[in-house]
């Protein structure tokens, strides 16, 4: 059991000390911490000695490591996707550290957090931004409260930014004739990625992953996308990775209309010197191409969303359209594409119309007579 001692008011320092030892029984190590005050001396002593019952006590020198020193250990020991560990080391090194690297991981506080929310608010960063940097940083702090080194996750106790969902505006996306203009003015080797996010709603990295035999009767099984992976050396390298929200192994079908066949001696999409090619090389030639077009800023995610407004607003349903999109769950679909499904208002009049209409009131089946 944990034992106060007061070393009397006349003593050096802090008055009041809590020995106590750690789980292990006792041949584990004797540890005290000191207090000004009685009452937070109790309140330690109990909360030790409860925690070690429920198995939830925590070294209190667990946590004295520096932010930037075990970023850096988690990153080297991490298990993540090429895309995720190079998206969540470009956070970690640019946003982060600089500004809370030489914090130790259990003085990082909710407000800290907070606190970096509104200084990356004020350097320009989007809610959607915010939301994927502070993804980054919660997972490294959940690690560090798996491995019994804090005793709290400070990013999930800090109020972020509100981040609403921004419907997808089909006024706002390139028409089927800019479509067909970028695709030509890309040239060749790129086309085929063209239409592919075009007429099947692909993501950049999915469409450069696309082998022939991944086609069969109508059909695109789509298994694996392209990412490009941050080497320990500096150097960026394109690499197959699996899919997004996916496993190794798992894939996804996704409709195709035939005339995708013609290309099928063009895949897989390479660079100019016949091997691996990567997303940003394709949104680099795509702005160059938009530039040379005199065309708006049009990004290639627009042909996702392209794909998607035309599937919807000619009755597709909204659950299928999700499952080949790849999203996490349809809620994610509802809200960008859900304002596009306008031909199911009709249908409901309709069916409501029809169910009522001979058991309505005289003055209301008049007027639906009229």
């Amino acid at each position: 059991m944990a034992t106060i001692l007061d070393k009397g008011a006349d003593a050096s320092g802090k008055r009041w000390v809590v020995r106590y030892r750690e789980p292990g029984g006792r041949g584990a190590r004797q540890r005290e911490k000191s207090f000004s005050r009685r009452k937070d001396a109790v309140d330690f002593a109990t909360k030790a000695e409860n925690d070690k019952r429920e198995n939830t006590y925590i070294d209190p020198s667990a946590g004295k490591v520096s932010l930037r020193r075990y970023a850096d250990d988690w990153l080297n020991a991490v298990l993540l996707s090429g895309g995720t560990w190079e998206s969540y080391e470009r956070i970690l090194r640019l946003h982060v550290l600089p500004y809370l690297g030489r914090k130790t991981i259990a003085q990082v506080t909710a407000a800290d957090v907070e606190d970096l929310y509104t200084r990356w608010a004020k350097d320009g960063a989007k809610p959607n931004t915010i939301e994927s940097r502070s993804i980054a940083l919660s997972s490294l702090f959940s690690h560090a409260m798996r491995h019994k080194r804090i005793f709290t996750n400070p990013v999930r106790e800090a109020e972020k930014p509100a981040n609403p969902v921004i419907p997808v505006d089909e006024r706002n996306l390139p028409s089927l004739e800019e479509i067909q203009a970028i695709a030509h003015s890309i040239g060749p080797r790129l086309e085929p990625a063209i239409w592919l996010m075009a007429c099947g709603g692909l993501r950049i990295g999915e469409s450069l992953g696309v082998f022939p035999d991944d086609f069969q009767e109508g059909t695109l099984r789509l298994r694996r996308q392209i990412v490009r992976n941050r080497e320990k050396n500096g150097l960026y390298v394109a690499r197959y990775a699996p899919l997004k929200h996916r496993k190794e192994g798992e894939w996804r079908d996704i409709p195709l209309p035939g005339f995708l066949s013609a290309y099928s001696d063009r895949f897989p999409i390479v660079n100019q010197q016949g091997g691996m090619t990567h997303p940003c090389l394709v949104r680099a030639s795509w702005d160059r191409a938009v530039k040379r077009l005199g065309l708006r800023a049009y990004t290639p995610h627009d042909l996702r969303h392209k794909w998607a407004t035309l599937t919807l607003t000619n009755g597709v349903a909204l659950h299928e359209v999700s499952r080949w999109l790849g999203h996490r769950s349809i809620k994610v679909t509802v809200d960008q594409y859900g304002h596009l499904t306008q031909d199911g208002r009709e249908r409901c009049r309709q069916v409501v119309t029809t169910t009522f209409q001979g058991h309505l009131p005289q003055e209301l089946s008049v007027h639906l007579a009229a």
